[in-house]
């Protein structure tokens, strides 16, 4: 993300424990940034809640699974394009003021990614063993699940080189150049953006471990339009603002 271009930030403020900040890196990937004022965890994990819970409740049938990834693709990936593309976090940090634009973006933006995964999770709920892969079932589980695993975990580590800041677009979102440098080492050494490329292979490990051919096309649909994003939005904004950058 962002061609990992940022300064590495400690995201929990102190020393912590391996197991106690891998935890709190997944979290913040899923959303939940633990790493903040209590207010705004808050606020992030009530609406976090609710989503889960109204997902799981009425999200039932094929017609609103299908309004459900939809209505995230609008938000997230139409939506963050046409936010920075008119410039609508310009227009917010001057209305809040810097720190409190940045916490409202990304609490929102805390809440957009569960949808993400979860909006997928409810399709393929409903969505399930709709293709026969001429496979035994065990099979097509294992080989869904390594990669949904190998994928969440390259991300978890790229993620934890750069950064959650970084994670949650902070130097796109203030228009200005971080104080670190281009990150090249772990799975930067050999994808140029693990983030949206292997990372999200897990969208796919998924599909497959469902055996859903529809759950397989959301997949890619979501996987084209972050790069979509990344082509009209973050890209421009990284050759901008860092000299270095491909």
């Amino acid at each position: 993300m962002l061609h990992a271009l940022c300064s590495k930030m400690n995201t929990m403020g102190g020393k912590v424990s391996p197991l106690l900040g891998t935890l709190a890196l997944v979290s913040g990937m899923s959303g939940l940034r633990l790493d903040r004022p209590m207010v705004q965890t808050m606020w992030t994990a009530l609406f976090i809640l609710l989503s889960a819970i109204i997902g799981w409740m009425y999200v039932t049938t094929p017609s609103l699974a299908l309004m459900y990834v939809v209505v995230e693709w609008c938000v997230y990936y139409l939506g963050h394009i046409l936010f920075f593309r008119f410039k609508l976090h310009h227009r917010l940090r001057k209305s809040l003021g810097d720190e409190r634009a940045w916490a409202t973006y990304e609490s929102v933006l805390g809440v957009v990614f569960f949808n993400l995964g979860w909006s997928l999770a409810m399709f393929l709920r409903v969505h399930a063993e709709t293709v026969d892969l001429s496979i035994p079932t065990a099979v097509a589980t294992t080989l869904g699940g390594a990669l949904f695993f190998v994928s969440v975990g390259i991300k978890t580590w790229a993620t934890h080189l750069v950064g959650m800041d970084v994670y949650y677009y902070r130097d796109l979102f203030h228009d200005r150049a971080g104080d670190g440098a281009l990150v090249t080492s772990g799975p930067y050494s050999v994808f140029s953006n693990p983030m949206y490329g292997i990372g999200n292979v897990s969208m796919h490990g998924a599909a497959l471990e469902a055996a859903s051919i529809q759950g397989w096309a959301v997949a890619i649909v979501f996987h084209v339009s972050i790069y979509v994003f990344y082509m009209s939005v973050e890209r421009p904004f990284v050759r901008r603002v860092y000299a270095s950058a491909p």
